[in-house]
């Protein structure tokens, strides 16, 4: 079950400021001509019982009824039109505010490091941008536009009814007053319950986020009871909080129209009296009656409208919360912008590491080599001996501490993070394919040209594979590339990689899932990007086949966090060693 702490139930400070100062206040003339609109809508809705009053007057005394009905038919149309107006006028913005805040939210996550989604569940992340986002434009638009309609309405109204008699409206208002007093009780515990509500909703997306990626484990597995039953799980969560929240509101919300009920009443009881003894008229006590129904229907919606407030203020905490991530950018805005057109040289000093959420333990320790520009270098080492920690790192996925890693003699924490990664090239390990074509897979979505696609797909033997699929380039992946095996999908990365022509080629373990003869056809074109020729780029393969790696100029050895060894193959092969002793287990022979 999601809870909250006590801090994350609390409202953020200056949540509403924010929004109407960074998104609001560019549709002020927007707001300011809708509340125009109310004014107008109030003045007509409470004008048109004070015209009946007075035709029910001049009735009893055999008057003109004429001019009173043309009066409130012109003023019946035109509420029908300033009414319209005014939901335009504030509906309009929210629709703009809602697409600004979820371009804004998604522009931000895009900038945040693997760190900060290694703490947060995708589900959560996706519910904040959806569900949050759609509640904030609600109560930017509708609950807004409420709000000002409720305050205009009740004044103008009040106002009137107290033109008639100060002492009826008094006593007619008291059970109004009371109901809002009792609501506002309530109203003050629904903002933790609704934020809890968000919180575990996001929980219940972030289950079946996961449940539809793993879809194929799952059901390989026949574990669909057991996630079933968790799902079962959070759904009960969710609908408990769910229906604490409707309790409270099935409790407050309708006192405000018993209230509204109670000032008939009360009208009748005292107002009658009056009525007998010429105090007010019947056309006076009639309009009053009229002006209670008027404001009856605002005081109903007044519970609604508040709760969206609520829930629209719940959700907007959520969404700044993103918002206020911080992203790690130690070069801040004034980064060394590096040259492109050739590969850049590394050097790297006394580098240990440990991940942000497992401070305790080091996954690289003391780490120092020298990679030179346009080299073709190989590393290796068994699992968990920090290889693509290591690549993490030099692409700056993760920040090492400053003056540890240098670029051609530069601080790699002092380089513009986007500079630097467009000249980088990566083949992640576990290569993440979207639900898209295989084209689009490799070109990411236009990002690379036609023919550089069809030629890196050339260079990572992906031609023979896209002969028997169903639509060739263009066939669609699935989720995760699905429809594709764990050897077609590196090879999709590995072709991605190429494609993107980078000055450093980064690749992690991407012939694991490939046969031999494949390997070779990869290793001849990876070796083809890179070597010691002006302009070429720096490759860095890691693998634990040593036939992949063996043609490198020179291979780091890693264990256990530590680099242990380094030279060039036939060097590592032929002294004692983690690289040995994995030779020899291997069988490798003299490169076909």
């Amino acid at each position: 079950m999601t809870t909250l702490s006590a801090e994350d139930a609390a409202p953020r400070p200056g949540t509403l400021k924010r929004l109407f100062r960074g998104y609001a206040w560019d549709h002020r003339w927007s707001f300011m001509a809708g509340t125009l609109c109310l004014v107008l809508t109030n003045y007509l809705t409470v004008s048109i019982p004070g015209e009946l009053g007075e035709a029910i007057d001049r009735l009893t005394v055999g008057g003109d009824l004429i001019p009173h009905a043309t009066a409130i038919a012109w003023m019946g149309a035109a509420l029908i039109v300033v009414r319209t107006l005014s939901r335009v006028l504030f509906f309009n913005p929210g629709r703009d505010i809602e697409y600004r805040i979820r371009k804004d939210l998604f522009s931000h996550l895009m900038h945040l490091q693997p760190s900060f989604y290694g703490k947060r569940r995708s589900g959560d992340i996706v519910s904040r941008a959806s569900n949050d986002i759609t509640w904030a434009r609600a109560m930017v638009g509708f609950a807004l536009l409420q709000l000002v309609n409720v305050i205009l309405a009740v004044s103008l109204t009040g106002w009137k009814m107290v033109s008639i008699s100060p002492w009826l409206t008094f006593t007619a208002l008291v059970p109004v007053l009371v109901g809002l007093g009792i609501v506002q009780f309530f109203i003050r515990r629904l903002f933790t319950m609704q934020k809890q509500a968000q919180a575990e909703i996001g929980a219940i997306s972030d289950h079946v986020l996961d449940s539809f990626q793993g879809v194929a484990t799952i059901q390989g597995f026949s574990a669909e009871p057991a996630f079933g039953k968790l799902l079962e799980a959070k759904n009960a969560a969710w609908l408990k909080t769910i229906m604490r929240v409707s309790v409270i509101r099935s409790m407050a919300f309708p006192i405000l129209g018993l209230c509204g009920g109670l000032a008939i009443f009360v009208l009748l009881w005292v107002g009658a009296p009056m009525a007998l003894e010429g105090e007010i008229t019947v056309g006076e006590m009639a309009a009053y009656a009229a002006l209670i129904g008027a404001l009856v229907p605002p005081l109903r919606s007044l519970g609604w409208m508040l709760s969206v407030l609520q829930r629209g203020r719940a959700a907007l905490d959520r969404i700044f919360e993103l918002l206020d991530e911080p992203i790690e950018r130690p070069e801040g805005t004034n980064g060394w912008v590096p040259p492109t057109g050739t590969g850049p040289r590394i050097d790297i000093r006394n580098l240990s590491f440990a991940y942000p959420d497992r401070p305790e333990d080091p996954v690289l320790q003391d780490i120092s080599m020298s990679i030179p520009s346009g080299s073709v270098i190989g590393v290796y080492g068994r699992t968990g001996s920090g290889k693509t920690t290591l690549l993490r790192i030099i692409s700056r996925l993760y920040n090492p501490e400053a003056g540890v890693v240098e670029i051609d003699g530069h601080d790699l924490t002092k380089l513009e993070l986007h500079a630097w990664r467009a000249r980088i090239a990566v083949a992640p390990q576990r290569p993440f394919l979207f639900s898209e074509t295989i084209a689009d897979n490799v070109g990411l979505g236009g990002a690379v040209p036609p023919e550089a696609v069809g030629e890196a797909i050339d260079l990572a033997a992906l031609s023979p594979d896209l002969k028997v699929l169903p639509e060739g380039i263009e066939t669609v992946v699935g989720q995760r590339g699905i429809m594709l095996s764990g050897g077609q999908r590196q090879r999709v990365a590995l072709a991605r990689a190429l494609a993107r022509a980078g000055d450093l080629v980064l690749l992690d373990d991407v012939l694991s899932s490939v046969d031999h003869t494949t390997e070779n056809r990869l290793i001849q074109a990876i070796r083809g990007t890179g070597g010691t020729q002006p302009g070429a780029p720096t490759v860095v393969i890691v693998s634990h086949r040593l036939s992949a790696i063996r043609h490198a100029d020179r291979i780091f050895v890693l264990d256990d966090g530590r680099l242990t060894d380094q030279g060039t193959h036939e060097e590592l092969a032929g002294r004692p060693g983690v690289y040995q002793d994995t030779w020899k287990v291997q069988g490798q022979v003299e490169e076909p």
